[in-house]
Order: structure tokens, then C-alpha cells, then sequence
């Protein structure tokens, strides 16, 4: 017995110590012979995505990028394989990676991932079918289609306003709300009024039913499991054997890191009744009986409407073949999924940053006041107005610049050629990629060597070709030929909220959490901010 037990003892020091060389062999080769060995960055970083991995649980990536390039440079390696760059160059075309879809299949042996023909904008790797998709939509979202739904916007609006007045506290001028929150509610009120005509209630409730953290948290869930693909593949296996061990190895891994969490009490979901009313919506019109159709004049919430949702049908209706079914139903609620947070991240920064300086609220409230048509809310703030509000768009921009929605990189992979990036020779397969908050915070010779500032007047600059430079290298949204499709419709929205919020009421920020306390992932959303509203007319 003491014989077996020796050996086992041994086998196992054997194995131990095989697996500490490898480590180590691993771990040299990494640091000192890889060839992105050359790259400035932290050691640990070039030995395991178990490094940057531990920054994205905690939340501060945006802390992360700001001490990288400080301390490194413009090209910087954060882990084995992915370099990240500001100000170098930049990118012709961001390709952006994040898969919203489960694959259609896992190869089980190869871990290669086959995905569905199904319109997602934001995770296609098709480029031909992306380009197909963008071309497709592309009417439907030109500025001048969305510009017909600003009565939409002016509904919601209107609603907000008299809601925020009487809040308990906040008609009297002392009452503070959170900004992320109530962002969020006029968030999705608006795009529910866009898309389907309909409201969540949140404005009536005066709470968005838990839905903005809930959300969020899934965005720390995603961050960290995109830094390990061989274990997000492994936990989507579909079949057999294979389903079972992927589904415990994801919960494991997902406790492992400290990412699940529980659903809040009273959560109340928006997307169930999105989901619904496309669906009712969607089959209504495609309805080819005139029984289906008698049904639906009897369904009052099936009736024909002027929104977003109805122009989306028609698209259907006259290229059937090529918009399908499947990608009328998809678009119809991706304009909640790819909208709601951004829009969210976006209005809750740009109040935030006007709010905590009162030099920069007092002059867009003057700029407002200018442009008010009628009186309280009577007020309407068209986009007509846009080219005379030059300080508050430039007040907008510089809040989008300074706290981008994407907090991590937006990454692509090298080629087979490679390519060199800062004198620095990048091989193909490497992850490469650039923070938007790098890049503009980081390239002084485009936006200056004070990019850290909160400073509108840097929009405002007589120098025409200064003004182009930050334009083409401001990823606000997106880049090269992975721009937002949605941008017009979101900058409608943004505008519509900000000025009126703004020619309402007097904005003061009375709470503002340090940059490290505020938890930003891919996402990244200013949380924990709290506001002071006083209404202009006391």
C-alpha cells in the first residue's frame, strides 16, 4: 500500500511539475519571444487575458485606457495577442466583433462557429451581407425620414416635463432625481413613440422597473467572457454531451468571476412587450386572408400607423426577397436593443458634463431661450434649429468625445499581409484595436494636448481642416464602414431631450461619484450621478 501511495505521489509531483514548465515556458515565450514581444505594456498582460480580464470585472476600463497610453504610449499590449493604439494612424474601418446572436452551431472539435443568416448590424463578419443589410435599411433612417417622427419625440417630451415637475420635492426646486435612470426612461419612451407608437409607462411610473442596471450588468457578463473565446465557444455547444458540459462551464466560469446576478424585485422588462407588438404588428400586415384582416380592424393596437415600424414593413413588402421576413422582425427590435443603452450612456453624459459646469449651462440655456417657439410646452425645438444652437451641439459633442458609450476597444483582426502601426510591426491574427476613449483623450495632435477637459469650445475653432481632423477621428459612432446606421434617429432624439430638458430646467449636478466608482465595461454609462432640477418658470 505504502508502494502505490509513492507512486501516486510521485505521478503527481511529475505532473505538477510539468504543468508549473509549461507555465513558465509559456509564460517566457509570451514576454520575451512573441513577436508582439517588442510592444510596450505591462509583462503580466502579455502572459494571460486573466489580466485585463481582472480590470473589466471591477469596472474600470476607462481608468485602464487613461493609465495604458500615459504610461505606455500610443501602442500598448493588453494581453497575449491584442495590441491597442490611439492617435497612430487610426483606422479606415473599425470592425466590430460582439456578437448579440448565439451562433447557429458550435463544431464541438474545432470550436468553429457557424452563424445564422439573420440582421445584425452590430456582430456581422459577412462583409458582402453587411453591405447588403446597411443598403437595405439605409432609406429608412436617412435624416430626412426620421425628421417625421420629431412629433413623436415632442409627445414624450412633453409628458417628461410635467412629470419631472410634479416628482415630490422637484416642483418646488429642491428635488434631485438619478440621472441615469430617468435618461433611460425618456430613452426607450422615445423609441417606443419612434418604432411602435406606444409607451412602456415608465414616464407615468416615474421608474424604469429596474431594466437600466439589469441591462448593465449583462454588459459585465459579455466584457469579460469576449476576453476568453475558447470558453464562450465551449458554453455554447448545443448538443449532446457537449450542451452539458458548456453549460456548466459557463456557470462556472461565470461564478468563478463574480458575474452572475439575480433578477432585482419589481423588474419590468420593456423588450416582452416589444417582442409582442412587433410580432402582432408584423403578421397584421403580412396577414394574406381576408379573415386576418378583418381580425386585426377589430384590434385596435394592430391598426395601421405612421412610425418607424410601418416604414420597415413596407421595405419588407416591396424587396421581400432580400429584406426577409426574419430581418423585418430582427431591424423592428434592434432598434430598441441597439438604441435603449446607447441612448441612455449618451443623454446621461451630456447633462452630466452641462450640469457640472454652470458657466457651459448658462450659455446653452441663453442659446435656447433664443430659439424657444411658444411658450411652456407649447415650446418645440426642431432640427431646423440645430445650425443656430452651435454652443449647445458643440456642448453635446464634447460630452460624447469625452465619455464614449464604448468604453473597450474596438477591435479587428490583422490580416494576412499585417501591418505596421507606430514603427511597430503587427502580425496577422493579432487583435488590434483602439478605445475611443484613447483616441480622443490621447491624440494631441488632433484634439490638443488638454483632450482630458471638458471644453465645448474646442468644437468652435475657425480652422476648418483642425475641425475635419477631430471629425474623422472621433469614433462617437463607430468608424469607416462600421458607422451607427441609426445615427441620424439617435441624434434627433439627443437634441430633442437635451434641449428641452435645458429650457425647462435650471440642470445642477449635486452628486457626481469619482471616475473610479463608476463601474464602465464595453459599455460604458455615467452611474450614480444625481440632479437638481429647478424649474426655469420659479
Amino acid at each position: 500500500m505504502s508502494t502505490i501511495f509513492t507512486a501516486t505521489a510521485q505521478l503527481l509531483g511529475w505532473s505538477l511539475c510539468f504543468v508549473l514548465t509549461t507555465i513558465a515556458t509559456l509564460a517566457f515565450y509570451r514576454v520575451y519571444l512573441h513577436p508582439l514581444a517588442g510592444i510596450p505594456g505591462p509583462k503580466l498582460a502579455a502572459v494571460s487575458n486573466v489580466w485585463l480580464a481582472r480590470w473589466v470585472v471591477k469596472g474600470r476600463v476607462r481608468e485602464l485606457t487613461k493609465w495604458l497610453h500615459q504610461t505606455y504610449g500610443p501602442v500598448v499590449r493588453v494581453g497575449p495577442g491584442e495590441v491597442w493604439v490611439c492617435g497612430v494612424g487610426g483606422f479606415k474601418e473599425i470592425y466590430v466583433a460582439t456578437a448579440l446572436n448565439k451562433p447557429a452551431s458550435v463544431n464541438q472539435w474545432k470550436l468553429g462557429l457557424v452563424w445564422p443568416d439573420t440582421l445584425d448590424l452590430l456582430s456581422e463578419f459577412d462583409g458582402k451581407r453587411y453591405r447588403l443589410q446597411r443598403r437595405l435599411i439605409g432609406p429608412v433612417y436617412t435624416a430626412s425620414n426620421v425628421k417625421r417622427f420629431e412629433g413623436a419625440v415632442d409627445g414624450v417630451l412633453a409628458a417628461a416635463v410635467a412629470r419631472l415637475k410634479v416628482i415630490e420635492g422637484c416642483g418646488g426646486g429642491a428635488g434631485t432625481v438619478d440621472l441615469k435612470e430617468w435618461m433611460h426612461i425618456i430613452a426607450v419612451e422615445c423609441l417606443g413613440a419612434v418604432v411602435l407608437g406606444w409607451s412602456p409607462g415608465y414616464i407615468k411610473s416615474g421608474s424604469d422597473g429596474g431594466t437600466s442596471k439589469q441591462s448593465y450588468m449583462g454588459w459585465k457578463r459579455k466584457s469579460l467572457f469576449g476576453l476568453f473565446p475558447a470558453v464562450t465557444k465551449v458554453s455554447l455547444f448545443d448538443s449532446g454531451m457537449g450542451k452539458r458540459v458548456g453549460k456548466r462551464l459557463g456557470r462556472f466560469w461565470a461564478d468563478a468571476w463574480g458575474v452572475t446576478f439575480a433578477t432585482p424585485k419589481g423588474f419590468k422588462p420593456f423588450f416582452t412587450p416589444v417582442y409582442q407588438k412587433v410580432s402582432k404588428r408584423i403578421t397584421a400586415a403580412l396577414a394574406p386572408s381576408q379573415s386576418a384582416k378583418a381580425k386585426v380592424k377589430k384590434n385596435k393596437s394592430l391598426e395601421v400607423k405612421e412610425d418607424l415600424l410601418t416604414d420597415l414593413i413596407q421595405l419588407h413588402l416591396s424587396r421581400p426577397d432580400e429584406f426577409t421576413d426574419n430581418y423585418l422582425r430582427r431591424m423592428a427590435v434592434t432598434n430598441f436593443g441597439a438604441g435603449h443603452e446607447t441612448l441612455c450612456a449618451t443623454l446621461t453624459s451630456v447633462l452630466a458634463m452641462i450640469g457640472s459646469h454652470a458657466e457651459v449651462e448658462a450659455r446653452c440655456f441663453a442659446e435656447i431661450s433664443s430659439c424657444l417657439q411658444g411658450g411652456p410646452y407649447k415650446r418645440r425645438y426642431d432640427l431646423e434649429d440645430v445650425t443656430k444652437l452651435r454652443y449647445t451641439q458643440a456642448a453635446i459633442k464634447e460630452a460624447q468625445r469625452l465619455w464614449p458609450v464604448i468604453g473597450m476597444s474596438l477591435s479587428r483582426t490583422v490580416p494576412e499581409d499585417g501591418c505596421v502601426i507606430g514603427g511597430y510591426a503587427i502580425p496577422a491574427g493579432t487583435t488590434l484595436g483602439c478605445s475611443p476613449l484613447g483616441l480622443h483623450a490621447f491624440n494631441e495632435d488632433v484634439f490638443g494636448v488638454d483632450g482630458l477637459e471638458y471644453r465645448p469650445e474646442r468644437w468652435l475653432i475657425e480652422d476648418l481642416e483642425r475641425l475635419r481632423a477631430m471629425e474623422r477621428n472621433n469614433l462617437i459612432w463607430g468608424g469607416g464602414g462600421r458607422t451607427c446606421p441609426g445615427r441620424y434617429l439617435a441624434e434627433m432624439i439627443v437634441f430633442k431631450v437635451v434641449t428641452a430638458l435645458l429650457a425647462e430646467f435650471q440642470v445642477e449636478v449635486v452628486e457626481m461619484p469619482e471616475e473610479g466608482n463608476m463601474e464602465c465595461y464595453f459599455m460604458a454609462m455615467m452611474s450614480g450621478v444625481v440632479v437638481r432640477l429647478r424649474e426655469r418658470s420659479r
